[in-house]
This record gives structure tokens, C-alpha cells and sequence, in this order.
């Protein structure tokens, strides 16, 4: 299957400003329950740290294996809108949801749902990916995460103003409507034709061993990461009330936005690896300013490196394996990739929150230090095809 922009007809010149108007207006939904997330499930329905990591977790193995399967689905169809449109409909409907939910076993039902629509990530970063090129492609992804961490950023802030009037049930019902105006600018804008059928499956074998590497690298980052949940929770001991913990995540929320297309466009110049080395070091450097936390004021720095983290990992990501596997399979690439780094979520929050509950949150942060580090010595070993061509020339 190959989707060109010849044979797919987008319905608009650039689709990334679609895409981005999308994930905008559905991070917008989504970031209105994230700030209230943490104590949601914490206080209002009685989960503990542990039981909080595996949702976390599990959400994202869930969103890992959907991710798989539209990929898979997609390039063997040739078809990447439905698998978009439905993404954003069951994420919609999961918000009803968790409105609904009295435990924990309810809440990972309709969390799990919530994460399934993530499907619709590997069919639009293939679309994405084959319109920009390699030249601009870190450039787009960077557009794309800015403007879905935008909606985040707007959709914290409705939390903030909106909680002490609302309540957990009000917000989370009022983050229904700007999902469906994810769902509508889907289905009204972008327009499909299938491709040719040139698919090659979803295999690994004939990949660049390059790619093979970075994936270990990346896997290994995965398992070091934690939920910004902890992150919220961690807070609470240092002076923060409830309805103040969405600032914070306003922060981190802004920092993502602001800082996801200027690492997308630089590494478009200077390379992909030293921005990912930079993601690396900067999670390692969240961890550790955590053992420097003493009170509120000191609190604020975590959230800001946590989202200069997020604002280099994501768009370049994404990027790099775009450039590492050949146009036909990249779908099915991408989607194996985040089903490989997904599933690490669900150990990784295991160990995380398994560590937090035993022996404290420093010993979480001490795991996650150790196994980014090794994670960014793997990653030295990866050669990007700029660093190839240039010791072949």
C-alpha cells in the first residue's frame, strides 16, 4: 500500500493543520480531566499509588497494542481515515464513561477504551510523514505535538477555572464537546482514495539495523519513564491543595507546547540524536532534581524539565523511525514501534509504583536515573543515515 500525496487526496493543501486542528480540540477534552486525573482516581475513587500505576501503565500497553493494529490495518487496506476518525469517536465516548466509573476495575474498562482511540496515531503519522518529507519532517511532527499540546495547555486551564465550580463529574462531562469537534473536523476535512496495494507486512526482518538499535534504546528509555501522575501526587506533600495541582500541570503542559516545534525544526538541522541524547539527559535531570525538592517553590523546576523532556522526545521520535523504514511500511513501522514502547508502560508503572508504595518515591526516581542512563549509552551507538552518508563520503 503506498499513500502518496497523488493517490491520497487529503482535501486540504497541507494536512498537518488539519491533523493539528484534530488533536488540538481533542487534547483540549483530554487535558481537561489530565490535571484532575491523578486525584480523581487517588480520592475520589479510593486507588492507591500502586493501583494508580497500573491504570497509567495499562492505558498505555492499550494504547501500544492499538496503535499495532491500526498500523498493521491501515497499510494492509490502504485506508488511513477510518482508522482516525474511529480513534477519536472511542475517546469521546470513554470521557462519558469515566463519569460512570465507581472503581478500579471500571475506570480500566473505560480508560482502556479512552487509549484504544490512540489508533489513530500511526495512520495520521504516515499521512503526515509522506506529505512533509524527510527534509521538513521533524519540522511537521513538531507543528503537529505543538499544537495538540496547546489544546493541553487550554484544556488545563479550563480545569483550573472550572473544578472549584464543577467538580470532578461537571469537567469531565464538559470534555465531551470539544472530542466531538475532533470527531467532525476529521471526517468533514480530510478526504481519502485508497492507495496501491504494496504492502510487505508488519515484520521486522530487512529493517535498518540502525532502527533495530534505536528501539532498544528507546524501550529501555520507555521502562525508565514514569506517568506524570506520580509527578502530581508527588506534590501534594510540599504545600499544593487539590484544586492548585492543575497549575502545575499547566506548566508542564505549556513547556510541552512551547518547546515541541522548536526541537522538531532543530532536529531537522542539527540531527535527530543529539535532541533525543537531550530528551534522555533531561528525564535523568528530573529525577534528580527531585531529591532537591524542599517545598513549593522547589516543586516547579520538575515540571518544567519533565516538559522539556516530553517537548524533545515526541516529535523526534517519531521522526527518526519515519526516516529509518521505507514509505510502503511505514505505518505498520510506527505502529510496532509505539506498540513496543507501550508496552513497557505497564512494567515500568508496576516497578514505579511498586518502588513508590515500598520504599519511598526517591527510590522510583533513583530506578528511573540508572536505566536512562544506560538507555542513553545504546543510544550513542545508533547511526542516523545523516551521520552514515557522511563517513561514506
Amino acid at each position: 500500500m503506498e499513500l502518496t500525496d497523488s493517490d491520497t487526496d487529503q482535501g486540504v493543501e497541507d494536512p498537518t493543520i488539519v491533523f493539528g486542528t484534530a488533536s488540538l480540540l481533542n487534547d483540549t477534552s483530554s487535558d481537561m480531566i489530565a490535571p484532575i486525573w491523578p486525584t480523581f482516581l487517588n480520592v475520589r475513587l479510593g486507588l492507591n499509588l500502586f493501583q494508580v500505576g497500573i491504570v497509567d501503565g495499562l492505558a498505555l500497553t492499550i494504547t501500544a497494542l492499538s496503535k499495532l493494529g491500526a498500523g498493521y490495518a491501515s497499510d494492509r487496506l490502504g485506508r488511513r481515515k477510518p482508522f482516525i476518525t474511529l480513534g477519536y469517536f472511542l475517546s469521546m465516548i470513554s470521557r462519558i464513561g469515566f463519569v460512570i466509573s465507581t472503581g478500579f476495575y471500571h475506570i480500566i474498562f473505560w480508560k482502556s477504551m479512552d487509549r484504544t482511540g490512540k489508533m489513530r496515531g500511526p495512520p495520521r503519522d504516515a499521512i503526515v510523514a509522506e506529505c512533509a518529507g524527510e527534509q521538513k519532517r521533524g519540522k511537521a511532527f513538531g507543528l503537529l505535538r505543538a499544537m495538540d499540546t496547546t489544546g493541553a495547555v487550554i484544556g488545563a486551564v479550563i480545569s483550573f477555572f472550572l473544578f472549584g465550580l464543577l467538580g470532578y463529574e461537571g469537567v469531565i462531562l464538559l470534555a465531551v464537546i470539544p472530542a466531538a469537534g475532533s470527531v467532525l473536523v476529521i471526517a468533514g476535512l480530510i478526504k481519502e482514495r485508497p492507495g496501491k496495494d504494496v504492502f510487505k507486512g508488519v515484520t521486522f526482518s530487512g529493517l535498518d539495523g540502525n532502527l533495530k538499535l534505536f528501539l532498544f534504546a528507546s524501550v529501555l528509555f520507555a521502562l525508565a519513564t514514569f506517568s506524570y501522575s506520580f509527578l502530581i501526587l508527588f506534590s501534594r506533600d510540599f504545600g499544593y491543595a487539590d484544586t492548585q495541582l492543575p497549575l502545575l500541570y499547566i506548566l508542564f503542559a505549556l513547556v510541552h507546547a512551547l518547546s515541541s516545534y522548536p526541537f522538531g525544526r532543530a532536529s531537522d538541522r542539527v540531527g535527530r540524536k543529539p535532541v533525543l541524547v537531550s530528551a534522555f539527559a533531561l528525564l535523568m535531570l528530573t529525577s534528580a532534581w527531585t531529591f532537591a525538592v524542599s517545598d513549593w517553590l522547589t516543586v516547579i523546576p520538575v515540571f518544567i524539565l519533565f516538559g522539556l523532556m516530553n517537548g524533545a522526545l515526541d516529535p523526534v521520535q517519531t521522526a527518526l523511525v519515519s526516516d529509518l523504514v521505507e514509505e510502503e511500511r511505514r505505518s505498520s513501522i510506527l505502529g510496532a514501534f509505539q506498540m513496543a514502547i507501550g508496552l513497557c508502560a505497564l512494567p515500568a508503572g508496576f516497578a514505579i509504583g511498586f518502588l513508590w508504595e515500598s520504599y519511598g518515591p526517591f527510590a522510583a526516581f533513583q530506578y528511573s536515573i540508572v536505566l536512562a542512563a544506560i538507555a542513553t549509552i545504546v543510544l550513542f551507538l545508533v547511526r542516523t543515515r545523516g551521520e552514515t552518508a557522511k563517513a561514506e563520503a
